[in-house]
């Protein structure tokens, strides 16, 4: 264990700075109060962490100039239902309110696979979203109306969770139309096992803390994309310990171990008897990890999605 632990300090120094700040600015999402908490604010604060160029106060003031334009469609005292309606109409119905420009699915991408498309400045400025992009302009509109809009998840999908004034909840899916949904489309669709409903995995109401979890997930995508491995999996266990039941970010974890496995140890070494004495409990660790984390997401039901 002597070697493990010197080859984990000697990449903590070298990588200090950067995963410091990274770690950081991720468990700085989790200080504010959850009780009052803006999704616009941190939804731009992390894509701000992608992204930094994105000017945070103009998308704010874009945002609000949505909200002011949707409450000249309400009727006087509108209901909650009736919010809902005209958020659905400047959203997806093409008219002076959103300059005859509808949002509406990105075909192209509809994972969000380029991480760039994740960015809610991305989806303000083409009008192509996606499962992460749709749902939170839903919800951050919603929540400047006094809508009780929460996220929930599904295997590689986020969906809209709304209460009405009657105290009923309903989904929306938002990648179409903002329709209403009940939970078993999801499961003929998708691989949801009964497992993942007793362990609320998917289909539940998201707390604020988990919520926040969701949105910052594209930090560790991103950092992946990058490369950045051992970034990747500190940022994974800041949002795990907000979140102990978000799979996703389970896989993610393990795919980094995975990436760090094939690029350290894979392709430089043709037999495990090659790897030098000094790495081998580097090399365990890595294992280790890989394993545990996938066998994690499948003992609380997660499923691999054929895409």
């Amino acid at each position: 264990m002597h070697f493990f632990f010197s080859i984990l300090a000697v990449f903590a120094l070298l990588a200090a700075p950067t995963l410091a700040g990274i770690r950081s600015d991720v468990k700085d999402l989790f200080s504010r109060e959850m009780d009052t908490l803006d999704f616009a604010k941190v939804k731009i604060e992390v894509d701000r962490m992608i992204d930094p160029s994105i000017d945070g106060e103009a998308q704010l003031a874009q945002i609000d100039q949505m909200v002011t334009t949707i409450r000249t469609m309400l009727p006087p005292n509108a209901d909650s239902w009736e919010k809902v309606e005209a958020i659905r109409r400047y959203i997806y119905q093409p008219g002076d309110w959103n300059n005859g420009h509808a949002f509406s699915y990105d075909h192209d991408d509809p994972y969000g696979l380029d991480v760039h498309n994740k960015l809610l400045s991305d989806y303000m400025q083409d009008r192509l979203g996606n499962c992460i992009t749709m749902p939170f302009l839903f919800i951050v509109l919603g929540q400047r109306l006094g809508l009780d809009v929460i996220p929930a998840m599904a295997p590689l999908h986020v969906f809209v969770k709304f209460t009405d004034d009657r105290g009923v909840t309903h989904n929306l899916e938002t990648t179409s139309g903002a329709g209403r949904t009940r939970d078993q489309h999801y499961r003929n669709l998708l691989p949801i096992t009964d497992a993942a409903i007793s362990n609320d995995v998917f289909l539940t109401p998201l707390s604020q803390e988990q919520s926040v979890a969701v949105i910052a997930a594209i930090v560790v995508e991103d950092l992946i994309q990058k490369q950045r491995y051992h970034d990747a999996m500190a940022v994974a266990d800041i949002l795990l310990d907000h979140y102990p039941q978000f799979v996703y970010i389970m896989v993610k974890k393990g795919t980094a171990a995975y990436h760090l496995l094939r690029t350290e140890f894979h392709e430089k070494y043709p037999n495990v008897q090659d790897v030098p004495e000094d790495q081998r409990p580097y090399l365990e660790y890595l294992q280790r990890v890989n394993q545990y984390t996938f066998e994690k997401a499948e003992t609380l039901g997660w499923r691999p999605v054929q895409r």
